[in-house]
């Protein structure tokens, strides 16, 4: 597959490099953490969702993803393979146009670790036998509730977890941040908010878990700060517009 798509974006003359491990013919390869816009226009992502969101936060500078679904469902793919000679067209007729969406920034109190989130930020309960008290603060809000958890998404992750439990779906392209409560005694509702500067705190020791894939226990009244990152995401669209996660979850969107 990956030799089909490289052989295709050559054919029609693009310089193709390659990110390690992946390694093709005399191919240069570059490391993900040197990818940037002064030697990448576009980045292709085999893969599913979780493989495009792993990258994502690995690059020190975004650059335009087209996302190639070889995944199951594909939410934040643009193209299955079959498709890539149709894609390239509309690349080559500058028929196309790059979405951003924001991303978290999260402040753990380590000055050496930079933490991002594209979909969401999860904190739930370390214990199954205390019911935790959780702190939400951001500016002149202030929110105290028990509750098992609490998930921060963006808009591109409100199709993720917080979905799951009920939570709405928002439009990828706004700049907001979605707090969904997991467990909560005289339940909250799903608020959405400005992405102001937050921070929330668990009254016992807690899990952090960032777009389901990176994991770190808490110490009980661990303050976490939560921003909106500089940069946004940025996602090549050739045939998709807004809201286009709706369709990918089987949704009809007429218009």
């Amino acid at each position: 597959m990956t030799k089909f798509i490289i052989e295709s974006f050559k054919k029609n003359n693009f310089h193709v490099n390659t990110i390690t491990p992946v390694k093709y013919q005399s191919t240069n390869s570059l490391n993900i953490e040197d990818v940037d816009q002064s030697n990448t226009d576009l980045l292709c992502i085999l893969g599913g969702d979780g493989t495009i969101i792993g990258v994502i936060r690995s690059l020190s500078k975004q650059v335009p993803i087209l996302g190639i679904n070889v995944g199951s469902k594909g939410v934040l793919t643009e193209i299955f393979p079959d498709e890539i000679d149709l894609a390239i067209d509309s690349i080559k007729r500058d028929r196309f146009h790059v979405q951003e969406h924001m991303m978290l920034k999260l402040d753990v109190g380590d000055p050496v670790k930079k933490l991002t989130a594209l979909n969401e930020v999860l904190l739930y309960r370390g214990s199954l036998t205390e019911l935790p008290l959780f702190t939400i603060a951001q500016k002149e809000l202030l929110i105290k509730k028990r509750m098992d958890g609490l998930i921060i998404s963006t808009p591109t992750g409100s199709t993720g977890h917080s979905f799951s439990l009920d939570g709405p779906v928002l439009d990828e392209t706004l700049d907001a941040f979605l707090l969904n409560s997991i467990g909560s005694v005289q339940r909250l509702p799903p608020i959405i908010v400005q992405p102001l500067p937050l921070s929330v705190s668990c009254s016992n020791k807690a899990n952090l878990v960032i777009d389901g894939q990176i994991k770190q226990s808490l110490e009980r009244n661990k303050v976490i700060q939560i921003e909106r990152n500089e940069e946004k995401a940025k996602f090549l669209k050739v045939f998709t517009g807004r809201l286009s996660q709706i369709q990918k979850l089987g949704f009809d969107i007429i218009g």
